[in-house]
């Protein structure tokens, strides 16, 4: 088992698309409703969203979340273009090959699929503008909740599960003054607890104070419990803010324990 990866989303300036369905728009998958979403027109063979990011960034790790009715034959590929270069991705602009879209065989249980990319040997430079193409639609349309672009966060040292997975339940319950029950139903959140037990003090001066420093607890991120290539991926794939005491504290010579909950939007 591989590291848990953390990916902070990166702002972008704007977002478009090869088509897009009435009552949606491309803007949507920057923002944290996961249930506000692009979708694009039927009827071709592959579609494409295009990011501003307003400046040359670099970005290693690519998250699309919120797919409904993804299929196994979908591909994804991704390009990149610098500020120089361009919005047209003109030849000598960066292109990787096309990967399967879905993270996994084994589908989340709610039909959202998960798609994650990961920078090549051979990375993209810092760019402005990024493509993907979304392609074997077969005339379906693409759906897309969330994207995540970034870079991403893997500690050193391998992390075991604190009590690994549960679920927040948003439902209220209460009982009149003759004894009734008084229920208000509500969404059920996955949420996971990941113990990062023996993390370098270098890392967490560098990496784990500045990274919860600034998203806190109100921030979402995305979280991978092991990113290796496996048929459960999807269902390791998080996104949702974390929450609980987000402190390091010292566990033992010569090491300290960063411990974190994250409540999951993308049930």
């Amino acid at each position: 088992m591989s590291n848990a990866v953390i990916v902070k989303p990166l702002a972008f300036s704007s977002a478009s698309a090869s088509s897009t369905a009435a009552g949606s728009d491309p803007a949507y998958v920057g923002n944290d409703h996961m249930g506000v979403v692009w979708k694009s027109a039927t009827g071709a063979a592959s579609q494409t969203l295009k990011i501003d990011m307003g400046a040359n960034v670099t970005i290693d790790s690519i998250l699309l979340l919120g797919c409904t009715g993804a299929k196994s034959s979908w591909t994804l590929k991704v390009e990149a273009a610098t500020a120089a270069q361009g919005a047209t991705f003109p030849a000598g602009s960066w292109a990787g090959a096309a990967l399967p879209f879905l993270a996994g065989s084994a589908m989340p249980v709610s039909g959202r699929g998960r798609s994650v990319w990961f920078a090549p040997a051979s990375p993209p430079p810092a760019s402005r503008y990024w493509r993907l193409t979304i392609a074997g639609l077969a005339n379906a349309a693409a759906t897309v909740a969330r994207l995540v672009m970034g870079r991403k966060i893997q500690l050193q040292r391998n992390f075991q599960f604190g009590a690994a997975f549960g679920v927040r339940d948003m439902s209220n319950v209460d009982f009149s003054v003759r004894g009734v029950l008084l229920r208000r139903r509500g969404v059920k959140l996955r949420s996971v607890a990941v113990t990062f037990g023996a993390v370098y003090k270098d890392e967490v001066e560098a990496v784990v104070h500045p990274l919860i420093e600034e998203i806190g607890i109100s921030e979402p991120v995305a979280l991978i419990t092991d990113p290796d290539d496996d048929a459960q991926r999807q269902n390791r794939i998080w996104f949702g803010p974390l929450v609980g005491d987000l402190g390091t504290v010292w566990a033992k010579p010569g090491g300290f324990e960063w411990r974190a909950s994250l409540i999951g939007l993308n049930a």
